[in-house]
């Protein structure tokens, strides 16, 4: 813990700031991961086996009205609704597809915001270098040649440690950035599979 507190002296201001980061980081991902994996409205290949034991869509919101409330089951009660519309069947796919649209926007709550932190963190680790080398160089021509080599290494210190902070906050934000979109644009793709077996089984 002492050193934890040394290197946040050392570190100033930009230090702090990375650390703030990397506990929003932390929290949007785990948040992220939990919502995914376990309340992902999106993902409906848990009554992939009811529409196939069913013959026709009636039968099939039987199965669904009989199964606990949640959001998967508002949304496919929805699309129902849209199926079960009297209009063209190329206007119910084009409900759909917005209604789909609607979720998947939805489920991409907070990804921006890591997708920033993914960006930004590099670029204030790097100020933080900067500002160190800064501080270095001035105390070197304020000492001239009698300047004291640990001035210079509390600067240089400083400089490296932002810039590793800075990427130690970046990279896990960037990875989980793109392997949450990657699996919402699956889940995404296959939930538009099955929403056609749907449509096509109302015909």
């Amino acid at each position: 813990m002492e050193i934890f507190y040394d290197y946040i002296e050392k570190g100033g201001i930009i230090f702090s700031i990375l650390l703030a980061m990397s506990a929003v980081g932390i929290t949007l991902i785990t948040y992220k991961f939990i919502e995914i994996n376990f309340f992902n409205d999106l993902d409906l290949q848990t009554f992939e086996q009811d529409l196939t034991s069913t013959s026709n869509i009636s039968d099939f919101r039987q199965l669904i009205d009989l199964k606990p409330s949640s959001e998967k089951k508002m949304f496919l009660i929805e699309t129902l609704n849209i199926i079960e519309e009297n209009t063209s069947k190329a206007l119910k796919e084009q409900e759909i597809e917005t209604l789909l649209q609607k979720k998947y926007l939805s489920s991409q709550k907070f990804l921006p915001s890591l997708e920033i932190i993914a960006q930004v963190s590099p670029l204030i680790g790097l100020l933080g270098t900067v500002i160190g080398m800064i501080d270095s160089f001035n105390e070197l021509e304020l000492g001239g040649s009698l300047v004291d080599p640990s001035i210079l290494a509390g600067g240089i210190w400083t400089a490296l440690l932002t810039t590793a902070m800075g990427l130690i906050v970046a990279i896990p934000a960037l990875i989980s950035h793109y392997f949450f979109d990657k699996k919402l644009t699956n889940t995404v793709q296959s939930s538009s599979v099955f929403l056609t077996k749907l449509t096509n089984k109302a015909n």
